[in-house]
């Protein structure tokens, strides 16, 4: 623990250092230095954790009521530690490249970078903290530097607006997060988040029961599972594209964390619990699929996807959570393995995408999806990462996130459930999966397609041209990460094995290790497939190159047959989905702004279409009628009316004296 205990002061000291009256380089460089001998000093310790070395504790003498604070590293906070500080040090370097105008300007850009280290600091504080209340200083630390982080243009409104939603959102959690806190402390009087598992383990019932939805409801929010995503789409639009990265494949990955943490150390859950979770996160998984379907803002399209996607890590932990109760070894493997190394693969592939369209945005200054197109012609790294990215989240071979999914579907598929019932739920559970799935080929092919490929236009758009190095890097070694996850899935395993290997010790009988053997052995099989496809692939590609050097990859669009296209005729983004978006138009809702043309040539016509999130615009509409009924009632009451203190203070009276028999019962 003693590196852990160095790389926060480290990480303090250098965005210290962030704030220096000094030039916005070396603010940068600084910030950047400290994250990267933070990350070194954070592999030391975690790695051995994670490959079988017993796990560190920590106690730190603190004064009454909180007691010694107590730190743990596991293998499952280790697993997180691991990916969680060096992508964020590469968000670091992509900022170089995306913040490269306010370097020279008046802009005190340290403060940007001092936030990124308190990022990384909250990190370890999550992951490592077993007392509640350095739990709840980190993930207090995490949500006000993303919010900072996302208002970094505050002079906009909209922004300003989605840092306020993003920011009552993640408290919301919080407040949930604390009830559940308070409850269990009442019943254990301690702060140690094993003494809270202890007493969970031993002490089944309403109490416990209430607990898990209360942690479920705050880790969602964190996690922006749905109902729970409206502040997401909002902020990712609204924040830098590396903020935006960082949010959706890091920061809220600490909602993930705590909930299979809680599991962790709550024993075996009843069957409840994992049905719920099963459900809930394909709800969250399948409405943030076709979300994904209807956006025409390229960025927000991204945002629903992460929906999606912690929706898909879910049902691997609802599934583990089944195989706990039912005494199934193969399937807390295949349900937790496969959810973990989803969370993973989500990391690489998401912070990706979000750094090409980030890319797409320094050239064009747009992420509107009917504005652009034809960008491979002159941006092809930024083109070919997006591609790769775009496969993996699909869940294609030969990418990573066909790797991790098939397990998933090995286990939602296997012979694990005790009854027909079961079973047949589960089959619905994967058919579900590959839904969603078939939702990311729809809206990938959608977003490449309109974007990338195709002519250009809006020709009143800034030229395009490939960005810099310092953003072509971070992009391309997650990218690197995608294929290699992909073709070698064995190495992503062995990072979430001893992880796995948790829940085994915690099954209701000695668990059968030959579990984990079988996962990696079937992951092992599936990356000799991949490895193969993407050689073919490779290989039809240089046969293209070689017997046809001089026909181009790109040609001008289809024109059935007119003799003089125009780029306008090319599909759209709306138009590309509108066939499929109409069946479920009860779910997705769109919005159709026109103005009719009034003369034979006009110039000023025009459709927009839009898609608006059902939940956000329910949620306003209940606020607008409570404001309106509030305002009602205050109309009608006369603040110098006796009788109006009167029944409130006598109402208060009642409430507060059937609270006491609630909880004390009657008087003798």
């Amino acid at each position: 623990m003693k590196q852990l205990i160095a790389a926060v002061l480290l990480l303090m000291l250098g965005g210290a250092l962030c704030l220096l009256p000094a030039s916005n380089r070396l603010r940068a460089s600084l910030g950047l230095a400290s994250q990267a001998l933070a990350t070194l000093l954070v592999w030391s310790a975690v790695f051995p954790v994670m490959f079988g070395a017993p796990g560190q504790t920590l106690q730190l003498p603190w004064s009454y009521p909180m007691g010694a604070l107590h730190f743990h590293l596991d293998a499952l906070g280790a697993f997180f530690l691991s990916w969680s500080l060096p992508m964020t040090l590469l968000g670091g370097v992509y900022a170089v490249g995306y913040m490269r105008k306010y370097f020279d300007s008046p802009r005190h850009l340290g403060v940007h970078f001092g936030l990124l280290n308190m990022v990384s600091l909250s990190f370890i504080l999550v992951y490592t903290g077993e007392h509640a209340v350095t739990f709840l200083l980190g993930w207090e630390i995490a949500a006000l530097s993303a919010w900072l982080l996302v208002i970094w243009d505050y002079t906009n409104q909209k922004v300003r607006f989605a840092g306020f939603n993003y920011l009552v959102s993640t408290h919301v959690g919080l407040i949930f997060l604390v009830a559940a806190v308070m409850i269990l402390y009442t019943h254990t009087q301690s702060w140690y988040l094993d003494d809270f598992g202890d007493w969970m383990r031993q002490n089944p019932g309403s109490v416990r029961n209430t607990v898990f939805l209360l942690l479920v409801t705050s880790f969602g929010l964190k996690a922006a599972f749905f109902p729970f995503h409206s502040w997401l789409p909002r902020a990712h639009a609204a924040a830098p594209a590396h903020v935006s990265a960082l949010m959706s494949g890091v920061i809220h990955k600490a909602g993930l964390y705590a909930l299979v943490h809680f599991l962790a150390i709550s024993g075996r859950p009843d069957e409840w619990m994992g049905w719920f979770l099963l459900a809930f996160s394909a709800t969250s998984a399948v409405v943030g699929g076709l979300y994904t379907t209807g956006q025409r803002d390229l960025k927000r399209l991204l945002g629903y996807s992460s929906t999606e996607n912690v929706g898909i890590a879910g049902m691997g932990f609802g599934l583990g959570c089944l195989g706990l109760s039912w005494s199934q070894p193969a399937l807390v493997v295949l349900g937790f393995g496969g959810g973990l190394l989803h969370v993973l693969n989500h990391a690489f592939f998401k912070c990706q995408l979000f750094y090409a369209a980030g890319c797409v945005y320094q050239a064009k200054q747009v992420v509107d999806i009917e504005r652009l197109g034809g960008l491979f012609a002159r941006m092809p790294v930024t083109a070919l990462c997006f591609l790769i990215g775009g496969v993996a989240i699909s869940a294609l071979p030969p990418f990573n996130g066909f790797a991790s999914e098939f397990l998933l579907y090995s286990g939602l598929l296997g012979q694990g459930s005790p009854s027909l019932g079961a079973q047949l739920v589960l089959v619905l559970a994967a058919a579900a999966l590959a839904f969603v799935g078939a939702l990311s080929v729809l809206s990938m092919t959608r977003a490449y397609g309109v974007v990338f490929l195709g002519s250009e236009r809006d020709t009143s758009l800034a030229p395009s041209q490939e960005a810099s190095a310092w953003m072509l890097a971070p992009m391309g070694i997650h990218a690197a990460g995608s294929v290699l996850l992909g073709v070698a899935p064995g190495l992503g395993f062995a990072l979430v094995a001893a992880p796995v290997a948790q829940f085994l010790q915690a099954a209701p009988s000695p668990a059968d290790v030959a579990a984990l053997h079988a996962a990696a052995q079937t992951l092992n099989h599936v990356g000799i497939f991949c490895a193969v496809l993407a050689i073919v692939v490779l290989a039809v590609f240089w046969l293209r190159e070689r017997l046809l050097p001089d026909r181009p990859l790109q040609s001008a669009t289809w024109g059935c047959g007119y003799g003089a296209p125009h780029a306008r005729m090319q599909y759209t983004g709306a138009g590309f989905s509108v066939d499929f978006i109409t069946h479920f138009k009860n779910i997705v809702l769109m919005l159709k702004r026109q103005k009719a043309p009034r003369a034979y040539f006009p110039d000023d016509s025009y459709v927009v279409v839009d898609c608006v999130d059902a939940v956000e615009r329910r949620l306003y509409a209940v606020i607008a009628q409570g404001d309106a009924s509030a305002s009602d009632i205050s109309e009608k009451m006369h603040e110098d009316d006796p009788r109006l203190a009167f029944a409130a203070g006598l109402a208060a009276i009642v409430v507060i004296a059937a609270l006491v028999v609630l909880a004390n019962g009657a008087l003798p």
